[in-house]
């Protein structure tokens, strides 16, 4: 029997390790790779999942990598920022990203699903600079949809 009082929720996990490349000032530098455990999701307003896989969080040098999934089959490209820190505080520091990869998406139940980074290639430049970020990821995270009771 269902809980009419049930209000959705979401359970994720996995593993993500980026490699980072790119310019800083013009040269072009092999930067720290990183891998996360940290996901932190949250329920978009249109619908869907928004997903932020973090290193450094609070920290002066972190760096997120957004995905954003309205429809549960078909991921968005994923975003990328770093942090910069100014006069005024650490400040987000976003790039306008592109990829030529996809996303593997399985489904082994009807709530449970897995996405799967594979060499996966993101390219971008910084909104504010001409640096830019070549990544690589791999590795996976699972996202199950479930009910909580009130």
């Amino acid at each position: 029997m269902t809980n009419p009082k049930a209000s959705p929720a979401a359970f994720t996990f996995g593993s993500l390790t980026v490699d980072v490349k790119g310019t800083l000032g013009g040269t072009y530098l092999d930067l720290s790779s990183y891998t996360t455990t940290a996901i932190l999701v949250s329920f978009n307003p249109l619908g869907g999942y928004d997903f932020s896989f973090r290193e450094n969080d609070g920290l002066s040098s972190q760096r997120h990598l957004y995905l954003s999934l309205r429809n549960l089959l078909i991921p968005s490209t994923p975003d990328y920022s770093e942090s910069v820190v100014t006069e005024r505080g650490t400040q987000v520091y976003e790039y306008e990203m592109t990829s030529s990869s996809t996303i593997a998406v399985t489904r082994p139940n009807p709530n449970l699903y897995r996405y799967a980074f594979t060499n996966f290639k993101l390219a971008g430049k910084a909104r504010h600079t001409n640096d830019t970020r070549e990544l690589t990821c791999n590795g996976y995270f699972l996202l199950q949809e479930l009910t909580w009771p009130f």
